[in-house]
This record gives C-alpha cells, structure tokens and sequence, in this order.
C-alpha cells in the first residue's frame, strides 16, 4: 500500500511540474531554420558598403530591431520578412518574450552577419537586413518559434520557406498563435498609482497595468508631460488624440503599460496605450511651473519632470536628416552638458534667432534621455528667453 502511495504522489508531482512549466521557455521546432544555409560569403566585406558583412551587437530594442556597428558606424536594423509584437511604444501579448529571445541570441552569438534586401533602408533611416547569428537566420526562426507573422517576403528569395514556416507555426496553436502571455497584464484598468511611486520603484511596474492622476504640464507632438503634486512627471505616448489631454487639464488614465525609448539603460520611460475611453477629466486651468534644475545635478529620477535649466550656452546645433527634429548641445559655465530634442515643426529662421551658437539661454521643458544624454524635449521656443 505504501508503494502504491509514493507511486501515486511521484506521478502527481511530474504532472504538477510539467504543468509548471512556461511556454515561453520551451523551444519549439526550428527544421526550416535548422536546414537553411547562407548561400553568400560575407568574409572580408562591409554590411553599408557591399550589403553584406559581419556585425557587431550594439543593443537590443525588440524582438525585431537593434542597433548593431561596424568599425566606428553604429545603426539601427529593423530585421526583415517578419513583425513581432510590440514591447516599446505600446506592449502587446508576447512582444516581450519575442524581444527577450531575439536578444538573447544575438548576446550569445559569436557570429552576427547582416545581408541586405532590395532596400537598405526604410522611411525612418533604419538599415534593413536578414539576421543570420552562428549560421542561423534568425528571422526565420523567430517565424519557426511562433513569435511573429511572415511580412513583406512576397518576391524576396525567402519567400517559400517563410511561408511554409509560417504555415508549420500557425499549426502549433502556441505563442503569437493562440497561447495566453502568461507575462502580459489582460486586466483593463489597472492598479491607480502616482506619478512619484511610479518613478521610483519602475521595476514594480514593467508589465503591469497602471493607473495614473496627474496634471498636464507641457506637450510634444501632441504626446503630454504628466506631472503630480510630488513634481515628479513622465511621458505619456498617445495611440489616440483626446481633448481632455491638454495643459494644465488634472485627469486619470488607466490601462497603461509602462515602456522604455529606446531602452531602459540609456533612454527615458514612458507609458504607453492611452485611449479615449480611459481618459477621466477632473479638472482644467492648472497652472505648472517648471522646477530650476542645475545641469550637474539631473538624476535619471528626473526623467520625465517638467524642468527649467538656465545660464547655459549653445555650443552646437544639428539638424536630422530623416526627420528634420533639430538637436541642439549647450553647456553651463563648468562644461556641463545638455541637449535640447525640437520639433522640425519649428522654422530654421527661428533656431538661427534665438539659438546660434554662442547664444546663453534660459529655456524649459521636459527632460527626457536619449543614448545615456540628457535632454529638454521642446515643441516650440516658447520657453526660450536668450539672454
């Protein structure tokens, strides 16, 4: 009777355990990925040049975009003939798993080698690129592991076996195609915190539903600055437009996620996945101040708030390309360094007026961080006063 038992409780343990067990960490079958060579040799070339070559992991972004370089050049790479889910500027079910995948490969790999589409690049000026690891394409098997959906490989030389993968994927019924995220927050609402708590315990709260009271402060790209009583602030990014989201309106949004842009060792937190529904207006006509900050003294805790900085100089002003947003470097008198991020909105004749180089100004904003810098982001030069 005792050996009956211990079988009995042996056997509902490996059950419990398996039924323990996440799915997210378990790999599915990769044949199509496993079967598949590189049919290019990549040796001695450079990926910007020869549209092929070996790479260097700079960072990851998501499960489809990172930052890789060659020689002293770093860029941006969106991977091509797929789509994971989100987990930047909004979150979506399994964006985060398909991103810690696709980072961990390419961490681990000892070999990343980049070959170019028919476009280098797409609109935003990011590089666009199959990505083999170790010999591997991992755009493949980021298809074979059901983290995304075949896109854009119609007429590309990849065409079959992507679909044939995807066709495999969809039969598994897991991840992107049918399994619950075990690590996303369904809820709708979520649980009302403020700005301050938010701030200083981000950790709590990456991957669950938030609920945010505060007043707008300030506006870029009609995205807000929400800030509480505590003077702590962060960005909200709209998917919809509201006309409850406007200076100095008090509301309630809930059902945000909070994410990082570009990522959270170098970038600035955001919350994500506002929309009309879950907007709650309190109050209009607030009036926020922007608290003086010395450049020596911002802390990554300020991300976020609305911040006035003063006395400092403009040493270098640079104008992007691809988006027409201007960067301008100043300094305060010890060579403290801050940068101001402005809309392309704002016309070149009032940059060259109010901010040459050499100009001292006092200006505010809010303080967002971009590749460890920090900066005032501006939608306009309302606040600039040149001395």
């Amino acid at each position: 009777m005792r050996i009956k038992l211990g079988l009995i409780i042996a056997v509902l343990l490996l059950v419990l355990t398996g039924c323990n067990t996440d799915p997210e960490d378990k790999e599915l079958n990769t044949d199509y990925t496993d079967a598949l060579e590189m049919d290019f040799t990549y040796e001695g070339k450079n990926f910007l040049t020869d549209r092929v070559g070996e790479v260097t992991l700079v960072k990851c972004t998501d499960g489809d975009t990172a930052t890789f370089s060659t020689g002293s050049q770093q860029f941006a790479v969106r991977f091509l003939g797929i789509d994971t889910p989100e987990s930047t500027y909004r979150i979506d079910p399994w964006g985060k798993a398909a991103s810690a995948y696709t980072c961990d490969k390419l961490t681990n790999a000892t070999t990343i080698v980049l070959e170019a589409g028919d476009e280098m690049q797409d609109g935003y000026g990011r590089y666009l690129a199959w990505v083999w690891y170790d010999g591997r394409l991992l755009n493949l098997e980021l298809i074979e592991q059901a983290f995304s959906n075949s896109k854009g490989v119609s007429g590309t030389k990849y065409e079959d076996i992507f679909y044939n993968a995807e066709f495999a994927a969809i039969e598994t019924d897991k991840r992107y195609w049918g399994e619950i995220d075990p690590d996303y927050d369904y809820s709708l609402e979520g649980a009302p915190i403020t700005v301050g708590e938010l701030i200083t315990n981000m950790d709590n709260y990456i991957g669950r539903k938030i609920e945010i009271t505060g007043t707008v402060a300030y506006e870029v790209g009609n995205s807000p600055y929400l800030v509480d009583e505590s003077g702590y602030g962060i960005y909200i990014y709209l998917l919809e437009n509201s006309y409850k989201i406007a200076p100095g309106n008090k509301i309630t949004i809930s059902g945000l996620d909070l994410t990082f842009y570009p990522d959270q060792e170098t970038g600035s937190p955001q919350l994500v996945g506002v929309y009309k529904r879950n907007v709650e207006l309190i109050s209009e006509g607030n009036e926020i101040v922007p608290r003086i900050i010395a450049v020596p003294d911002i802390e990554v805790i300020d991300l976020g708030s609305f911040v006035k900085v003063e006395n400092v100089t403009v040493t270098e002003v640079y104008t992007s390309p691809n988006t027409g947003d201007y960067t301008i470097t100043c300094e305060d008198s010890l060579g403290n360094e801050i940068g101001l991020h402005i809309s392309s909105s704002v016309e070149q004749s009032l940059i060259d007026s109010m901010l040459s180089v050499g100009s001292v100004i006092d200006t505010a904003g809010g303080l967002s961080r971009y590749n460890g810098q920090y900066q005032l982001e501006m939608s306009s030069l309302d606040t600039v006063v040149k001395k």
